[in-house]
């Protein structure tokens, strides 16, 4: 037996890998003891036995006997030769191997064979690898630029493909580089205590960072740091169309602040304008051309029609004005208005028109659209004190998912264009940011109440389109409107002919109406016209009169809006009574209180305020002479 010196077997058998001693024939000549307690195996099975057959012929493995025997033969070591196998004892296992060939002093060759179990390194490897894959796969394709920076002096060692996306830079452009060659705007000076906090927190996070790329562009981002041990693993996500979207929110809920507000106080500005228009019609009737006063009065009524326009633009502006739409021929529409906007701008001002040869067909209220056509020329004109060149043009466009996302609004589908271009004094950005919203003017004290363009948003948004502007100081100005085009035939739009003062009349009216000024109003005109009114100030005195005279009353004009019952309450009370009674509903509200489309539908007969006496006794008779 060989090796018999007590030195050499104690090493021999404190060593932790398993061993075997093999004979030219592959005969077990001698096994260490972590060989038997590794394979769970004992030396009375085990010394004298051929290798392939322990553990009943389990070690007759292929990558075995071709370390064995095809490539020791021709080597005198082999090193780190890695074979997988399920072993009876101890089942599924990977074993790394070293083999040397030995010829001992009286010429016997003997093969020495060193067994390492790598099982759980070799499980520990994989998930690193299928972790770093991962974490490759992650770097490689996030959106968020990734920039990874050495923790001592804070240079970049690697970015990721999005970081090129996002800033232009390319890896080699940015290794060995700060964050602020990169247009990162974040404060790096003191970069060893950055990085302390770091290690303390594990994450850092910076909102709002200012980025300027390669091309000159400024981005918003949102920056975090995380600590990957000897790294600093720097995220940056682009924010830019995160900001746009909520400020374009914060707009329009300060927008629709201002439209609530607006509708807020159009019933009673309604019904104080009902009454200086009434009233000031009356003292006009009475007084002949020569009065002196005359010229008063009928400065009253024209600042009183004035008024009126502001009501319905604040109405405007939050959307709550009643429509008429119709369809029709925007083309058609703005040739029509070609002059009148001519006398508008002036003659220092040229006129020049491009329509598209195409049909183009609106759901629209013509009136409504030519108001924001006469709005945006008289802001172009003031924009050209020393004259220019006011430019309309009509196309059809068709918005897609590209157009939203750079505009952030819109809806698929084909649209009519109107383009308002002046060679005017522009704007800056700053300027356009606020440009749509009320009380907003660039112009002086007393030149412009703030409303036009307000309005103009408005009118737009309520005929379920959008508006926008285009600027640059001293390079003029282009307002776009978009509205929704439909297949439709063409709307002839004719002027009214000039309509007769209605006849008079001798029927008894019940008159609710819960604002004394307007009750008196009212009921002197329609008397002096011939009517016998019945006056009532609230729904419930409204019921009681009507109980009381319903035999003599042939219409009942009811304020939709009045105290203890509304109009609608009171018609419904009324109409069980006298199924046949002729109604006339009025009201100052905004379309959130009173829906006239549904109104008229249901065949109600509904007038708005403020209203004019002769459109008043006009639409009294109507609704008798049904």
């Amino acid at each position: 037996m060989f090796l018999q010196e007590d030195y050499f077997r104690n090493i021999f058998n404190t060593v932790r890998e398993a061993i075997l001693i093999l004979d030219e024939n592959m005969r077990v000549l001698s096994a260490n003891r972590s060989f038997f307690t590794i394979f769970k195996v004992d030396s009375v099975n085990t010394i004298g036995s051929l290798l392939y057959d322990l553990g009943n012929g389990q070690w007759n493995i292929p990558y075995l006997r071709v370390l064995l025997e095809d490539i020791l033969p021709k080597n005198d070591t082999v090193d780190d030769y890695e074979i997988e196998h399920k072993f009876e004892s101890i089942g599924q296992k990977t074993m790394l191997l070293n083999a040397c060939k030995i010829t001992e002093k009286n010429d016997l060759r003997i093969i020495l064979l060193a067994i390492e179990d790598i099982t759980e390194r070799k499980r520990l490897e994989d998930l690193l690898a299928e972790s770093e894959a991962r974490y490759r796969r992650v770097f490689e394709t996030a959106s968020d630029g990734i920039v990874l920076l050495e923790k001592g002096k804070g240079t970049i060692i690697q970015t990721n493909p999005a970081t090129e996306k996002m800033l232009g830079y390319s890896e080699e452009e940015c290794v060995g580089k700060n964050l602020q060659d990169i247009g990162v705007s974040l404060d790096m000076s003191d970069f060893p205590a950055i990085m302390q906090t770091l290690g303390r927190s594990g994450i850092i996070n910076y909102d709002n960072v200012p980025v300027k790329t390669k091309h000159g562009q400024s981005i918003d981002t949102d920056i975090y740091m995380v600590d990957r041990a000897r790294l600093a693993q720097c995220n940056i996500r682009e924010v830019t169309e995160r900001k746009k979207l909520e400020e374009q929110l914060r707009q329009s809920q300060k927008m629709e602040a201002v439209g609530l507000l607006a509708g807020g106080i159009a019933h009673d500005f309604n019904n104080i304008l009902s009454a200086i228009m009434g009233y000031g019609y009356i003292l006009q009737t009475k007084m002949n051309s020569t009065d002196p006063l005359r010229e008063n009065v009928d400065q009253i009524l024209v600042s009183a029609d004035r008024a009126a326009e502001v009501t319905h633009s604040l109405l405007a502006f939050s959307r709550k004005q009643t429509l008429n739409p119709k369809p029709v021929d925007i083309t058609a529409m703005i040739k029509r208005f070609e002059k009148l906007l001519s006398r508008l701008i002036g003659e220092d001002i040229r006129l020049v028109t491009k329509f598209t040869d195409k049909d183009i067909i609106c759901m629209a209220d013509a009136g409504q659209i030519e108001q924001v056509l006469l709005n945006l020329a008289t802001n172009a004109r003031d924009a050209m004190p020393q004259g220019g060149q006011l430019t309309l043009d009509t196309h059809l466009v068709e918005l897609d998912d590209s157009f939203i996302r750079v505009h952030g609004y819109g809806k698929p589908g084909m649209f009519a264009v109107i383009s308002v271009t002046d060679t005017g004094t522009g704007m800056e950005k700053e300027t356009m940011a606020k440009i749509f919203e009320p009380f907003f003017t660039t112009k002086l004290t007393g030149k412009g109440t703030g409303l036009g363009l307000a309005m103009a948003y408005g009118i737009v948004k309520q005929h379920n389109g959008y508006i926008n502007v285009a600027s640059e100081p001293e390079k003029g100005t282009t307002f776009r409107i978009y509205l929704p085009a439909i297949q439709s035939p063409k709307e002839v739009i004719a002027k009214a002919p000039l309509e007769p003062l209605p006849s008079k009349g001798n029927e008894t009216i019940l008159l609710a109406e819960d604002d004394g000024v307007l009750r008196n109003l009212f009921s002197t005109v329609l008397e002096a016209y011939g009517y016998k009114i019945i006056l009532a100030e609230d729904g419930e005195d409204a019921l009681k009169q009507f109980m009381d005279n319903k035999d003599k009353i042939q219409l009942v004009m009811l304020d939709m809006i009045m105290p203890k019952k509304s109009g609608k309450e009171v018609y419904d009370r009324i109409k069980k009574m006298s199924p046949g009674m002729k109604t006339l509903f009025s009201s100052g509200y905004t379309a959130d209180r009173i829906d006239k489309e549904s109104m008229l539908k249901e065949g109600f007969d509904l007038i708005m305020k403020p209203v004019s006496p002769k459109d008043l006794l006009k639409k009294i008779r109507e609704v008798l002479d049904k």
